[in-house]
């Protein structure tokens, strides 16, 4: 049993008629009262009742920023709430209440806390439209200085509230238009507070152009199916992916399985990499939708057999993003990226246990580019046995291999030591033997091309 108790209890938006009964009985009761400011709507109605009550106004004059203001707020909560048995503090929200938070962290073992809900500014903004046939059911809500921690999305409707300025609501009509377009209704709500507020449809590129704006200002956004909106997020995409995999979706895709798919997977991977080697942003950004398609269609398929799902790829990546740079999430310490390599490298050892050089060169894929598989085994041989290839040796390597080439009767197995050499040289220079030859190959096609435009 705590020695004190602060019952923490939401006034509502900003007016007594959102006051509920738990809330005042427990204001009644308790045997100090203190508000977080004096400036709610529900004053009158204590002041009415004659319920004593104290604030925390001053703090806000001595206080040089928020989180200041947060802590002195804390510190003040629990000095009283040591004073007596049962402390009341109330705030209009408690649930996203910046004081609240900080009060959890500094109280100590003897002080105990409970909340009492109560009525949100998102629950009076989902009310005004339900007249407009908005359906609120499984609303998100969302503060507005939130919106730049958050990556908007548009499976649920969503109400964004405490738009109090004209710059911030452009930034929630920025934000919303990364999915939504610029003409869709969305229902403004100048005083979400006032009983009985009334929602007024306007295009969504209109946000930032309304009369006047405070801290009870909000946005209700509706629910609009990906196939109603021009831009997609990646939950849209799967959600498209799987209906065309469906009962009576498309015939090709859903007779496709992860071995008819592997010949698209490498196409659509080379085609997003020559894509790179342009200047076409779109073209590469269209480029690696296929890449993407081909992951949710191979994600969708061993979600019906009950395999993976799209969550075991995600999952497995991030985890292999966190193990693997742990100079960023982790301990350990990269500060170039030579230095980088290194820590990846280690990662993946701990994470697949010691391996031959033979068991680590098996693990490259036999369907890589030949170049670019032959320079990746010549690094992993070099990494499993621990040497390091000096550019001098192995470019002297690489000069004996083509003199050996240019020797009379010199064949294949000539000219397969030769690249091999190369790769090993590249290696040790920091070159991609790869990127080189389609470099190459690019300026001999557009010498051809000048060529012949002369003739």
């Amino acid at each position: 049993m705590k020695e004190h108790i602060i019952t923490v209890v939401a006034l509502g938006p900003d007016s007594a008629q959102s006051l509920t009964l738990g809330a005042l009985e427990a204001m009644q009761g308790a045997d100090a009262l203190v508000l977080r400011t004096a400036r709610h709507g529900a004053v009158h109605t204590l002041e009415e009742r004659g319920i004593a009550y104290q604030t925390l106004d001053a703090l806000y004059e001595r206080s040089e920023d928020f989180d200041e203001l947060c802590a002195q707020a804390a510190g003040a909560l629990l000095e009283k709430a040591h004073a007596c048995r049962n402390l009341c503090y109330a705030v209009s929200e408690p649930a996203s209440d910046a004081t609240v938070r900080a009060l959890c962290k500094a109280m100590g073992e003897d002080v105990g806390m409970r909340v009492v809900g109560g009525v949100s500014l998102a629950d009076c903004a989902a009310c005004a439209v339900i007249p407009f046939g908005v359906n609120t059911e499984n609303m998100r809500a969302i503060t507005a200085l939130s919106v730049g921690e958050l990556r908007v999305q548009a499976d649920s409707p969503q109400v964004i509230t405490e738009i109090d300025n004209r710059y911030i609501a452009s930034d929630v009509k920025l934000w919303l238009g990364d999915l939504f377009d610029d003409e869709m209704t969305v229902y403004f709500l100048e005083n979400a507070a006032q009983p009985g507020a009334q929602a007024r449809p306007i295009a969504l590129c209109e946000l930032d152009r309304q009369p006047h704006y405070d801290h009870r200002t909000a946005v209700v956004v509706p629910y609009v199916s990906v196939y109603a909106r021009s831009r997609a997020s990646y939950e849209d995409f799967l959600q498209v992916v799987s209906r065309l995999r469906a009962p009576g979706g498309c015939p090709w895709d859903r007779a496709q399985t992860h071995d008819t798919l592997r010949r698209y997977m490498i196409e659509e991977a080379c085609e997003a990499a020559e894509a790179m080697e342009g200047e076409d942003d779109m073209k590469i950004a269209d480029e690696l939708g296929d890449v993407l398609l081909q992951v949710a269609l191979n994600s969708c398929i061993g979600a019906e057999h009950r395999a993976f799902t799209d969550r075991d790829v995600t999952s497995m990546a991030a985890h292999k993003m966190i193990t693997r740079h742990e100079h960023v999430f982790g301990k350990a310490k990269a500060e170039n990226a030579q230095a980088v390599v290194s820590v990846w490298e280690n990662a993946k050892k701990r994470e697949r246990g010691e391996q031959t050089a033979l068991a680590r060169v098996r693990d490259v894929p036999a369907s890589l580019p030949a170049l670019m598989r032959a320079q990746k085994i010549v690094r992993r041989i070099a990494q499993a046995k621990g040497e390091t290839i000096a550019p001098e040796q192995a470019l002297g390597d690489a000069r004996a291999a083509l003199e050996a080439l240019c020797a009379p009767g010199a064949g294949e197995a000539q000219l397969a030591q030769a690249l091999m050499c190369l790769c090993a040289a590249a290696h040790a220079m920091d070159l991609d033997a790869e990127t080189a030859l389609r470099s190459a190959i690019a300026a001999r096609i557009k010498r051809l091309e000048e060529e012949e435009k002369k003739t």
